[in-house]
């Protein structure tokens, strides 16, 4: 008969919590450097964890250019440069390129993501972290 109660009683508190509204940041806001942590999801695989940088630019409508860096000996190497669509409603950037998508997630000053290749496959885990 107790555990009714409290259950009520829970329920009742929970709902007077004011939800916490999303803000996703302006697609300016996005621009600089993000580090962090790419790892691989299938295993065996050729596939390697990576430490990496992301330098994210040219903010424009809903695009940003990103230049993804993997860290080899401690010295950023190049991945390549692309071009990703933010989706503020959702506070995602994404990346479509024929070996699958690519999606982060915006909060704050962190950025949490997949690539998700043919076959609906997780490839790839990102942690990112907005560098000072």
């Amino acid at each position: 008969m107790r555990l009714p109660i409290a259950l009520a009683a829970l329920i009742i508190v929970t709902l007077q919590i004011p939800a916490r509204g999303f803000s996703a940041p302006q697609i300016s806001d996005l621009a600089g450097e993000w580090s962090g942590t790419s790892l691989c999801q299938v295993k065996p695989s050729p596939c390697h964890d990576e430490e990496v940088v992301y330098r994210i630019s040219k903010p424009h409508q809903d695009k940003v250019s990103i230049q993804a860096d993997k860290i080899v000996d401690g010295k950023p190497v190049t991945m390549g440069i692309s071009e990703w669509t933010y989706d503020k409603s959702r506070g995602t950037l994404t990346w479509k390129m024929p070996r699958g998508t690519w999606k982060l997630t915006v909060d704050a000053d962190t950025m949490d993501g997949t690539l998700i290749v043919p076959e609906n496959v997780l490839f790839r885990k990102i942690h990112l972290k907005r560098s000072k």
